[in-house]
C-alpha cells in the first residue's frame, strides 16, 4: 500500500525551481530517507507535503487522499506531522504541555468555551497521549521541565514527541539528529526503526548518506530540484549521479569506506 505519493512535484519561488518536477512514492510502514546536497530541495519538498508551500504544479496524495492544495490544519488532521530543522517548542510551556500541543487537533480552544464538559475530556486524552508520546522518547519524568532546561538533543526527542502524540499515519522529519552527538545521533536512529517496526510510515530528510543508508528501506536522492536516484539504500548511494551530485566530479568506488561514508562533498558533512 503507498502512504504517500508526488506526481510531478514543482514549487518555483520565481525563476528560482526549488523542486521541478519530483515523482516518488512511500511504501505504508517503511522508512523512506530523502537525501541530496544542500539546496536540493529537500526541505521544500517536505514544506510542499505539510502545505506550508504551494505547488506550483503536480499532486501529492496520503494514504491515497489528494493533500495538495490543502490549507495546513487540514492536512495535519489527516495524519501528516513533521519535525524541523531549528527546534520550534515554546519556551514558557513545560514539556508536557509542548507535547500536548501535538496532541490538539485544534479545536480544544472552542470546546473549552461552548462544551467545557467535552473540552475537560478532550484535556485528558491529550495528556494521556503526551505522556505515551514522551515514554515512547525516552523523556518520562521530565513532564515538569521548560524546554530550555534541557540538553539540546532532548530538545529534539521533545520535538519527535509532540509529533508523535498526534498518532500520525505518516511523519515527516526533517534533520531530526542535526548537532547531536554520535550516541544521540545513534539513540534517535533506533527510535526511528523501532516505529517503523511498529508500522509508522516516515519521511526521513538527513545529510548524513551512512547513517540513511543503514537505517532506512528505501533512499530517494534528489539535486537541483529533481530526483535523480531512487530505490535500494546500499544500490542507490553508489549511483553515479548520486557520486556527481555530492562530490562534484565522477567517484573511484574504490575509493569508499563503507556505503555512502564518503560522499560528503557538497552536502557538509
Amino acid at each position: 500500500m503507498t502512504a504517500l505519493r508526488c506526481e510531478d512535484v514543482a514549487v518555483h519561488f520565481g525563476g528560482v525551481k526549488a523542486v521541478d518536477g519530483v515523482e516518488f512514492t512511500v511504501r505504508a510502514g517503511s522508512l523512506c530517507g530523502l537525501v541530496g546536497p544542500n539546496g536540493s530541495g529537500k526541505t521544500t519538498l517536505l514544506n510542499a507535503i505539510s502545505g506550508l508551500v504551494p505547488l506550483t504544479r503536480g499532486r501529492i496524495t496520503a494514504g491515497g487522499e489528494a493533500v495538495s492544495g490543502r490549507a495546513v490544519p487540514h492536512i495535519a488532521r489527516s495524519g501528516i506531522r513533521r519535525t524541523y530543522q531549528a527546534i520550534r517548542l515554546v519556551p514558557g510551556l513545560t514539556v508536557l504541555q509542548n507535547v500536548m500541543l501535538g496532541a490538539d487537533d485544534g479545536r480544544r480552544l472552542l470546546d473549552g468555551l461552548v462544551r467545557p464538559r467535552r473540552a475537560a475530556r478532550a484535556d485528558r486524552e491529550s495528556r494521556d497521549r503526551a505522556r505515551e508520546a514522551l515514554a515512547r522518547v525516552g523523556l518520562t519524568g521530565l513532564e515538569k521541565s521548560l524546554p530550555g532546561a534541557l540538553p539540546y538533543g532532548h530538545q529534539r526527542r521533545v520535538e519527535i514527541a509532540r509529533a508523535l502524540a498526534a498518532r500520525p499515519r505518516l511523519l515527516l522529519l526533517d534533520e531530526p539528529v542535526a548537532g547531536m552527538s554520535p550516541v544521540e545521533r545513534t539513540e534517535i536512529g533506533d527510535l526511528l526503526t523501532s516505529l517503523r517496526d511498529d508500522g509508522m510510515t516516515q519521511l526521513l530528510v538527513e545529510h548524513d548518506l551512512e547513517m540513511v543508508t543503514r537505517l532506512t528501506d528505501h533512499l530517494v536522492v534528489v539535486d537541483f530540484g529533481r530526483v535523480i536516484a531512487d530505490g535500494d539504500p546500499a544500490t542507490t548511494v553508489r549511483d553515479d549521479r548520486v557520486r556527481e551530485a555530492y562530490l562534484g566530479r565522477r567517484h573511484d568506488p574504490a575509493a569508499d569506506h563503507g556505503a555512502g561514508g564518503a560522499l560528503r562533498g557538497r552536502d557538509g558533512g
